[in-house]
């Protein structure tokens, strides 16, 4: 377990049998509505750590992923950085039975200089439409992929205004917050596993 002290190292020990695009696919042949929204994409440990660094987020906050996969960027969250609750919210069942069977790991394989690492810190996946979760808590949201269909879009938008707390940080990629309520703190370039994209980054 000596080479797993580092938290990049110990991430990916946990993550390195899954594959959270296979996982996707095959969950979403089986969803009878379209499931054109609900892409999946990856981020590397080091560009989140980037991006982490870029928004600022409130030590000891709470960190909201919505749309969180099979969890890469919670558990990153997690080891990366000293969130009081990093949450991840996910439709698709099997990547949130993925996400679950990863914090079982975590908890089995982590030796007492990681446990050490994230004491006092909560890791939790909730089974949820993110539209219906209650996002009054955040201090720092995450969005990949933001949805695609205008009217769902402008939903979460209201959603984030009417329930966020002035001064939560907020990222998306892909695609940009529409509304002006939002302060735009700028936008950068990073490396995702579909290729180079930018972030874009906010606060209410």
């Amino acid at each position: 377990m000596d080479n797993l002290l580092e938290p990049s190292l110990f991430f990916h020990s946990l993550y390195q049998n899954v594959d959270g695009y296979q996982i996707s696919f095959q969950a979403r042949q089986k969803l009878f509505e379209n499931s054109s929204d609900l892409t999946y994409g990856e981020i590397p440990f080091v560009s989140w750590r980037e991006i982490i660094l870029r928004a600022n987020p409130k030590n000891g906050g709470v960190f909201f992923d919505l749309g969180s996969g099979s969890g890469r960027v919670v558990v990153a969250s997690h080891l990366l950085f000293n969130f009081r609750k990093s949450v991840g919210v996910e439709l698709l069942f099997e990547l949130h039975e993925a996400a679950l069977e990863i914090k079982n790991n975590f908890e089995k394989l982590a030796t007492p200089q990681i446990k050490e690492h994230v004491a006092g810190r909560e890791l939790h996946f909730i089974h949820s439409n993110f539209l219906n979760t209650d996002l009054r808590d955040a201090d720092f949201i995450f969005i990949n992929h933001i949805l695609g269909d205008k009217k769902s879009f402008a939903q979460l938008e209201r959603k984030l205004l009417n329930e966020l707390k002035p001064g939560t940080k907020i990222v998306t990629t892909i695609r940009r917050l529409a509304n002006t309520a939002f302060k735009r703190l700028g936008s950068e370039t990073y490396k995702f596993n579909w290729g180079n994209s930018r972030a874009h980054f906010f606060e209410v």
